[in-house]
């Protein structure tokens, strides 16, 4: 699934996929629908895509959300954790950005030998 075409947002108890060209709503969710009796109003939290997957950090609860259309993959209440702003580190990001890095070096080492071999002949 293509997500490079939209952002997600978190406010106020709700996540959001938003078209960037247009700005519409493509999917809203309310997280009370999956989690009950928890107050999600004005309360601080996180989100972040991995993959095809939202993992949302918020009143002491995570969340993981299809990015495809907000539903439900699972849900972890952090029992005995409280209630306090869950932060978020997402180790594949640095992984995709190192592959990106890898990538490039080998086309600029690539480009180099090609040059290299077309100067010598």
């Amino acid at each position: 699934m293509r997500t490079d075409n939209k952002f997600f947002i978190l406010s106020n108890g709700r996540v959001a996929a938003i078209d960037k060209k247009s700005g519409d709503i493509v999917w809203e969710v309310k997280l009370r629908e999956y989690v009950k009796g928890a107050s999600f109003s004005y309360v601080v939290g996180q989100i972040v895509l991995e993959g095809d997957n939202l993992i949302v950090a918020v009143s002491g609860i995570l969340l993981c959300l299809s990015a495809k259309d907000g539903s439900l993959i699972w849900k972890n209440e952090l029992k005995g954790w409280g209630y306090a702003f869950v932060s978020i580190a997402n180790t594949n990001a640095g992984a995709a950005a190192q592959d990106q890095a890898n990538t490039a070096a080998m086309t600029a080492a690539a480009a180099v030998t090609v040059t290299a071999a077309s100067s010598s002949s």
